[in-house]
């Protein structure tokens, strides 16, 4: 398996498994595609999933996050308890004992919590929302409750945007909907990388 690695962020050893630069690769995809990857490891990319389980099965990975919005701020979320389940299990997420600086959005609340959830597409539903299918609802794969107080995966919008919350988002940095403008806020850059957990 090849994967891009972050040698350089706090002391280095990463392995990115999802990057978000430039919109140039599509994430509305099928749970095969997601299963499997796409992308280019330089640019935009999803690893994989079952990648992600065999790189976090052992339970013993570290979640790093980091988010980029178009003013040049960077944040970042880290979770030292990470684990992708495997195929059988959906994919289920694994993402506890946070830290950082972009609030905890993997564990927004009763409803919106992404931490136990399993992995959806539009082809493969497997979220909490017993009307529809939040996977074809904001057009992205995740790891949908009932549905979203993050989604890394959503549209990528070049900064401001109306309509559908369908953006790349992180619901505990920017604020759902601007109430006078109706605009919402997507990210400029993202990416996700694990490593195992240094004791």
């Amino acid at each position: 398996m090849q994967a891009f690695c972050d040698m350089v962020t706090e002391g280095g050893g990463w392995t990115v498994f999802q990057r978000r630069q430039d919109g140039a690769v599509d994430f509305n995809r099928t749970w095969q595609e997601y299963r499997q990857g796409f992308g280019m490891l330089q640019g935009e990319h999803w690893l994989g999933n079952e990648a992600l389980h065999a790189l976090t099965k052992d339970g013993q990975n570290v979640l790093r996050i980091e988010l980029e919005d178009w003013h040049g701020v960077k944040r970042h979320a880290t979770y030292r308890r990470f684990l992708s389940s495997f195929c059988f299990h959906g994919y289920r997420l694994t993402a506890r004992e946070y830290q950082g600086d972009a609030g905890n959005a993997l564990s927004y609340s009763k409803h919106y919590n992404h931490d136990g959830r399993q992995f959806s597409t539009a082809d493969s539903d497997n979220d909490n929302y017993p009307s529809g299918s939040c996977a074809a609802y904001y057009g992205a794969g995740w790891w949908f409750d009932a549905c979203l107080a993050a989604n890394l995966n959503g549209k990528y919008h070049r900064g401001r945007y109306t309509g559908l919350t369908n953006g790349i988002y992180w619901g505990t940095w920017y604020i759902l909907t601007d109430k006078k403008t109706n605009q919402k806020f997507s990210f400029k850059k993202v990416e996700m990388k694990t490593r195992m957990l240094h004791t």
